[in-house]
């Protein structure tokens, strides 16, 4: 359950000047996106000379176009627009690959280089497209069924795609393709395709490798027979599709997984990869080392033994070179880095925060290149000539991000050097070579910027500065924006909970104004940031201009303040978080300018299920709450993420009955307005319907609305916005009495 919405834009004037417009909820959803260019997959081109990236088309905020800005001449070009592809509807697979990827926008959703920067690949409506800089686009494929995840051979001159769960190589001077598998598509075989949980859970949406040489490809085997098929039915205007999906229920089987190596000329049959004698492991991340082996992650089903294997291609025989154990759980990561000479670097939590370390080529720990009470985010890029790193931290504290660069030898791991500027978030992305790296940074007060910056951190060339001025979507709006307050509540233990709050002007002891908390309260994402905001923090303003007090509060249990802090949702969920949640309420009744009476709680998915658990356990303390696309039994979740954290069903603690919702329906004591997306394919509609049910046989009365058609996402503008006016029509009647 990845949640990659970050809290909120916020930023603005105390005071409405008469010519400023109120941000309304149809606005919100409606084109130009407010945001503006808000760029996203970000790329230099591999020859240097370009930086590419995905924006939103100008007519229609639902749509990506692919553009690339020309460093030498300093403009952007249109290098593809989605236009040419709006009549043809994308393909089932598309969409469901689209939806764990949280990529709201149709269009140009993906794009891969080639490795001389002379062309690039694009999946849409089914097929695979080329795009040379300097021609027309090609289109490679005409089939029935879709082809997904194209990728350039290292020298260009194939292309290798998944069909129908087999994988195909295409000779692009012939035309000519290849299958390198056959028996995928039918008796729940998939080649080269990533499974539900790796794309959903593990942050691999791949599952195919090419070697370095481009003379073979590394694949996963994925056998998905034992795994639950169950009919998700799609309801849209044209009607009901049914459409079977295999879904690993905590507690049940998994997908057998393989991995095999097979020459792309097939002169030799696949080699099969020693993956160890257990085969309910979970195969997370495959990478080629520089001396032609490969390198395999393999993750232990209950989490918390992590094994980074070497393997021979040849024989298929591999070692293990590193383990991390934890006994809570092992965070997968992607911050694996070779060096030339067979040295790596590898992260780990072992001191309690992420860092960074060199090993030598055969797997030891050679020393540390980052240090202290702070967490490195992710590595960005290696500058081995000047035998420096880059990465992303928060070393100043769980709200920002910034950009640091450290030495390899570790001279410097306590005190890395800050490259990037202005309080924010800032992510990087590191030139191949010269030094050279893209900041793209956000902040309360600012919207999405991409920047050139040198080896120093100034400024080079601004590719989107995206300024609020002038023509900018949001300029009308900026001026009534209300900037967000920030501070510190201690937990139980001693732990420092963040929060922060939209005030309303005019909000005071003798115009008090009613709240809404906001929450996520997971062990994967955080709400309160200093960030611009996602489409769901521009409600969230929108509600604040209409005259909520808006309070955001993340609380044990969430990433980004150590192991310590992340680990006490444990074996707890349904407890620490309504808890922590509680607390913020709490203070809020102390607040003069807030009508304590007059306090809702809203979250989306497993925000969602922090509502619920707020009302039933800590109901004295709402007078309402919102809950959209909730897991209300976590053996209805999946295996990989629910087992990481509370572990399998049945055990002798208890754990899966205290957090069930369901459960304590009898206790709900004040309004509920239930939402879901009926053909949500992560957390499925049966949760919404199971709790709907254990409220039914309670006799508690409770508000719900279902979305046709609708995903866990709720990318529909039209129904988006229904969505959002459905929530404030519920608090307005709760909080407001309208």
């Amino acid at each position: 359950m990845r949640h990659r919405l970050t809290a909120l834009l916020l930023a603005g004037l105390a005071t409405f000047p008469a010519a400023a417009e109120q941000l309304t909820i149809d606005r919100v959803v409606a084109s130009p996106a407010l945001s503006g260019a808000a760029p996203r997959g970000v790329a230099f081109s591999p020859d240097g000379t370009r930086v590419t990236y995905l924006e939103r088309a100008a007519s229609d905020a639902s749509r990506r176009d692919l553009w690339a800005y020309d460093l030498k001449q300093g403009k952007p070009v249109l290098l593809l627009d989605s236009a040419e592809f709006a009549a043809v509807p994308e393909s089932e697979e598309e969409r469901a690959r689209r939806e764990r990827q949280r990529i709201p926008e149709t269009g140009v959703t993906e794009y891969v280089w080639d490795s001389l920067g002379k062309a690039v690949l694009v999946p849409k409506s089914g097929d695979i497209w080329l795009k040379p800089l300097d021609g027309p686009v090609r289109r490679l494929t005409r089939t029935e069924d879709a082809e997904t995840d194209p990728k350039f051979s290292p020298d260009g001159s194939h292309v290798a795609y998944v069909r129908g769960g087999n994988l195909y190589v295409q000779d692009l001077a012939t035309g000519n393709e290849r299958a390198l598998t056959t028996d995928g598509g039918k008796d729940g075989i998939l080649n080269g395709m990533a499974e539900f949980v790796a794309q959903e859970e593990m942050d691999r949406d791949t599952g195919y490798w090419w070697s370095r040489d481009g003379k073979s490809i590394a694949y996963a085997r994925v056998d998905e027979s034992k795994v639950p098929l169950v009919n998700r039915y799609d309801y849209g205007a044209d009607g009901v599709k049914v459409i079977p999906q295999r879904y690993p229920f905590a507690g049940g089987p998994n997908v057998a997984v393989r991995l095999l190596v097979a020459p792309i000329d097939g002169a030799s049959p696949p080699v099969s990869i020693d993956l160890g004698a257990d085969p309910d492991i979970y195969l997370a991340r495959v990478n080629w080392k520089p001396d032609g082996g490969l390198a395999v992650q393999r993750i232990s089903r209950d989490q918390k033994r992590l094994d980074l294997l070497f393997a021979d291609v040849k024989t298929g025989r591999t070692r293990i070179a590193l383990t991390d154990t934890k006994s809570t759980w092992v965070d997968l990561h992607n911050d694996l880095f070779f060096l030339a000479d067979g040295r790596f670097i590898w992260s780990s939590e072992q001191t309690g925060w992420r860092h960074l370390y060199l090993h030598d080529r055969h797997g030891k720990r050679l020393h540390a290149i980052t240090r202290g009470d702070w967490p490195v985010k992710a590595l960005a890029g290696v500058n081995v000539k000047s035998g420096q790193i880059m990465f992303t931290a928060l070393k100043e504290g769980p709200l920002e991000t910034h950009v640091y660069t450290a030495r390899l030898d570790g001279r410097d791991a306590g005190s890395p050097r800050r490259l990037s500027e202005g309080s924010g978030s800032h992510g990087a992305v590191l030139a191949d070579e010269g030094g050279a790296w893209l900041d793209s940074f956000s902040s309360p007060a600012q919207p999405p910027q991409l920047s050139l910056r040198d080896r120093d951190g100034k400024v080079l060339t601004w590719l989107q500065q995206n300024k609020v001025e002038g023509s900018h979507p949001y300029a009308p709006y900026m001026a009534n924006h209300i900037l967000p307050t920030y501070g510190t509540l201690k937990a139980p233990d001693g732990a420092n909970l963040h929060w922060s709050m939209l005030k309303p002007p005019g909000v005071d002891a003798g115009n008090p104004a009613p709240a809404i908390i906001y929450t996520y309260g997971g062990p994967t994402s955080r709400v309160v940031t200093r960030s611009w905001g996602s489409r769901t923090g521009l409600f969230l303003q929108a509600l604040a201009q209409s005259g909520y007090v808006i309070f955001m509060l993340d609380n044990r249990g969430t990433p980004n303040q150590g192991k310590k802090f992340l680990d006490v949702i444990h074996n707890a969920f349904g407890t620490v978080e309504p808890d922590d949640q509680a607390l913020g309420a709490a203070y809020l009744k102390t607040l003069t300018f807030i009508k304590g009476d007059r306090i809702g709680i809203y979250g989306h998915s497993y925000g969602g299920y922090n509502v619920l658990m707020s009302l039933l356990r800590h109901g004295d303390l709402y007078a309402a709450g919102v809950a959209a696309a909730p897991v209300s039994d976590w053996k209805l979740y999946d295996t990989f993420y629910t087992e990481r954290f509370i572990g399998q069903p049945g055990a002798k603690d208890g754990v899966y009955d205290r957090a069930d919702a369901t459960k304590l329906a009898d206790k709900l004591s004040k309004p509920l307005l239930l939402i879901h997306g009926m053909a949500d394919d992560n957390v499925f509609l049966d949760n919404s319907v199971r709790m709907a049910a254990a409220l039914q046989h309670a006799r508690k009365p409770f508000d719900m609305m279902f979305y046709p058609g609708e995903r866990h996402g709720f990318y529909d503008v039209d129904l988006a916005a229904h969505y959002y006016l459905s929530a404030k029509a519920f608090f307005d009647r709760e909080l407001r009495g309208k």
